[in-house]
């Protein structure tokens, strides 16, 4: 025969209400704040999967932000470019290059140099445009403006303009200009190896050969890895380096010596312009009108070329677009994956809490009639 004794019956008492006062509090507390666990411990396996997935949600979101900023980036330079062929080259650069042409537009040969220079100038300040603090066609370099006119006076033989690109010319026929040592913001000589400061120095053709192999390497969500020279693979990112010489048609001279780039040969033909004589009738020593005639003919050229920078600047912004959409599908997923695996489902919380408080009550009423009456209660 078994004895139970009055503290056995209390303690077995007291254990029980604390499992129900415990479940009451979990199941209200589970309500409340809508989480499954709130603590490592209290689901260890749940909470290792939900910091994973809490991981590819940050990646993910933070490949959306890059991809909008790069998106909208190229959208900008998109509409540049809309600008640039439709108004600044029709306007200021083919309509005055044609007319001056023609005879009868001698006398006011000049003027028309001087809209075609005004032209060039102001392709340059669109070349120079910003995406927020960034300059837009400056390739790596997205904070000095990549694009300048320098102008060296000439009394006797009229001013000759280059086009600068990052401090160096594209279009000085002199070809020892190239082999020249390039020197920096600070003046100084770039070595070729920088490990080794005292060898080699950069030529000028050197730094634009590297200006346009350099590339902006953005995490956009395509894997982004690198090798194992710490290098990015290519294939897992997106290049978002827009390089101005590629726009506006290259660096270098063409078989006749001409410069390639359509500012250029803008400058070009409005020193030939601007060169001849109205009053003599004459051409200047920048060119005469078999020249003129030849720059016009690779302007429109030059046109082609931008159109074609034109479509591709679309091609990628619509690819932009598209992988937007798919960052955001990834996101939905990964989320909808979170709230699965974090959130409480309601309807079966709130029946568990129901439970809980009935258990409780259930709990509470034994005790009235478990726990022994004291003397003053016998009494009363």
């Amino acid at each position: 025969m078994m004895r139970i004794t009055t503290n056995s019956t209390l303690y077995t008492y007291q254990n029980n209400l604390m499992k129900s006062s415990n479940q009451l509090y979990s199941a209200m507390n589970k309500l409340m704040t809508k989480r499954n666990f709130d603590t490592y411990a209290a689901d260890p396996a749940a909470a290792t999967r939900a910091f994973k997935i809490h991981s590819s949600l940050n990646a993910t979101n933070a490949q959306a932000s890059n991809n909008t900023m790069v998106y909208n980036k190229f959208s900008s330079a998109w509409d540049i470019a809309d600008d640039f062929l439709d108004k600044l080259s029709q306007d200021l650069a083919e309509t005055p290059l044609i007319a001056g042409l023609n005879d009868p537009n001698a006398t006011v040969r000049n003027t028309f140099g001087d809209v075609i220079l005004s032209g060039a100038e102001s392709m340059v300040q669109s070349l120079n445009s910003k995406y927020g603090t960034d300059y837009i066609f400056g390739g790596a370099d997205t904070q000095n403006p990549p694009f300048a006119i320098e102008t060296v006076e000439d009394p006797v033989n009229g001013d000759k303009h280059y086009l600068t690109y990052r401090g160096i010319r594209l279009d000085d026929p002199d070809p020892t200009y190239y082999d020249k040592v390039y020197l920096d913001e600070n003046n100084k000589p770039v070595p070729v190896d920088p490990a080794d400061p005292n060898g080699d120095k950069m030529t000028n053709q050197d730094m634009l050969d590297k200006w346009n192999a350099e590339h902006l390497y953005v995490d956009i969500g395509k894997g982004f890895e690198v090798d194992k020279d710490g290098n990015v693979i290519d294939s897992t990112a997106f290049d978002a380096a827009i390089r101005g010489t590629d726009f506006i048609g290259g660096t270098g001279f063409d078989e006749d010596g001409d410069p390639k780039n359509i500012v250029s040969i803008m400058l070009r033909a409005a020193e030939v312009f601007k060169g001849y004589n109205e009053e003599t009738k004459t051409w200047g020593p920048a060119g005469d009108y078999e020249d003129a005639q030849r720059l016009v003919n690779k302007f429109r050229d030059a046109q082609d070329a931008v159109s074609k920078q034109h479509t591709a600047l679309d091609t990628k912004a619509k690819y932009l677009e598209t992988n937007k959409t798919q960052l955001e599908s990834t996101f939905d997923a990964l989320n909808s994956e979170r709230q699965s695996i974090e959130n409480i489902d309601e309807v079966e919380a709130i029946l568990t809490l129901s439970w809980a408080q009935t258990s409780y009550n259930a709990a509470i009423q034994v005790g009235a009639n478990v726990i022994p009456q004291s003397l003053m209660d016998y009494l009363n």
